[in-house]
């Protein structure tokens, strides 16, 4: 063979060889995935519950009237300050004061019906004892003293009937009295008037139980105050009494207010007429820090702590994706026993980076914070996972290369 030959042949096979890592190079760029990595770090966890409602006082009192009237006067202004025993209005005393002239004059009259029926008795007594005399004697028949018997016995229940007279007619006056000390109405608390529905000249009449058109005004205790927000029932059997909050109030939203869980509901909030399928409970948090100019009615939102963890393994929640064992995808077809799906159920994991392949590896996850899963097992501080873009996450092979990008924030 001579030279110019073996120069030629030598030129072929490096030709054929550069052309096959070449090919080799283009097909591992198009199977290589672009992914976005973070590594795995310790961070203090925070596990929250978010819900929102009303800042509430955590002591009112609706005032109604006792008794009806027209209110002829009413010294109380909106936003006033009162004190326990303060006077708010008065009803006109006219007719409550003229049924207790009434009934002092109707005892007045029924002590003089007494005494009538006191002298009658005697009367009667007298007339009957005589007629017994009489018939003793043998002087007169004996129908003339059953009447006189039957006379002084009638007596009697007069005079009985007058002084139980005397005892009803007490009675209504004690109560005409009692109604008289209603027309002046006091503050049962210190505290704001909050609420004002009444106005001097007007009709006040007698409060019925749950009829809010009744209340006159509400005076609301406004050094106590708490926040009344709707959990979702999801998030609500994370709640125990005595947990920690953070309150933000609309009309302060750059500063925080703290309380701790006073009241957990136990039945759902109804709602007259809805149809929603969202089922909240309500929770009543007792703020621990003072409002300014605080008003009953104000929004709010509150974040519960509901857990912390300290200097932990964790993973953003991106990260975290589901994939079917093996041993599912096989039987997929044959075995229907609910065991088998049970223990065939899918797992959760993520996808560790070795050598520019991406690897799925199951883990057990612990607290949820805000924006990261506390990883209990499956994954070493400091391995490189993926965590997105979202669509990779949900496509990609085990043993798929990888192309790095740290664009993931800690």
């Amino acid at each position: 063979m001579s030279n110019r030959t073996k120069l030629i042949i030598s030129i072929l096979v490096v030709a054929g060889i550069s052309l096959l890592a070449y090919a080799n190079i283009k097909y591992q760029r198009k199977e290589t995935v672009s992914v976005r990595t973070q590594t795995v770090v310790r961070r203090d966890l925070v596990a929250r519950v978010s819900a929102s409602g009303k800042i509430e006082t955590t002591r009112k009192v609706d005032v109604s009237a006792s008794i009806s009237g027209k209110v002829i006067h009413l010294p109380m202004r909106e936003g006033d300050m009162v004190e326990e025993g303060t006077l708010l209005f008065r009803i006109d005393p006219t007719q409550t004061q003229t049924l207790v002239t009434q009934f002092q004059a109707g005892i007045r009259s029924a002590k003089t019906n007494i005494a009538v029926a006191e002298a009658n008795q005697q009367q009667a007594k007298i007339e009957y004892e005589r007629q017994k005399t009489l018939f003793d004697r043998n002087v007169i028949a004996e129908d003339l003293v059953q009447r006189a018997r039957s006379a002084y016995e009638v007596e009697i229940a007069r005079t009985n009937g007058a002084k139980e007279e005397i005892v009803r007619l007490e009675a209504q006056l004690k109560n005409a009295v009692h109604d008289l000390t209603k027309v002046n109405v006091h503050a049962d608390i210190s505290g704001v008037v909050t609420k004002l529905n009444i106005h001097e000249g007007e009709n006040a009449f007698v409060g019925t139980f749950n009829n809010p058109g009744t209340v006159l005004m509400t005076i609301s205790d406004l050094n106590h105050m708490e926040a009344w927000v709707e959990v979702d029932e999801t998030d609500v059997v994370n709640l125990r009494v005595g947990q920690p909050a953070e309150i933000i109030v609309d009309a302060y939203p750059d500063t925080v207010f703290h309380g701790v869980i006073d009241r957990i509901g136990n039945s759902p909030i109804t709602e007259t007429g809805s149809n929603q399928q969202a089922v909240n409970f309500e929770v009543v948090i007792l703020l621990t820090d003072t409002i300014p100019n605080v008003r009953p009615g104000l929004s709010c939102v509150a974040d519960i702590i509901t857990g912390t963890r300290r200097d932990v393994l964790s993973i953003p929640i991106q990260a975290l994706t589901v994939r079917e064992p093996e041993d599912e995808k096989k039987n997929a077809d044959g075995d229907d026993d609910p065991s088998t799906r049970r223990r065939n159920r899918a797992h959760e994991g993520i996808f560790v980076i070795e050598e520019d392949r991406a690897f799925f590896r199951h883990v057990t996850t612990g607290l949820t914070g805000e924006r990261h899963f506390e990883i209990l097992s499956g994954l070493e501080e400091n391995s490189d996972i993926i965590i997105g873009p979202f669509e990779t996450l949900r496509t990609i092979k085990d043993s798929t290369l990888v192309e790095k990008n740290k664009g993931g924030k800690r």
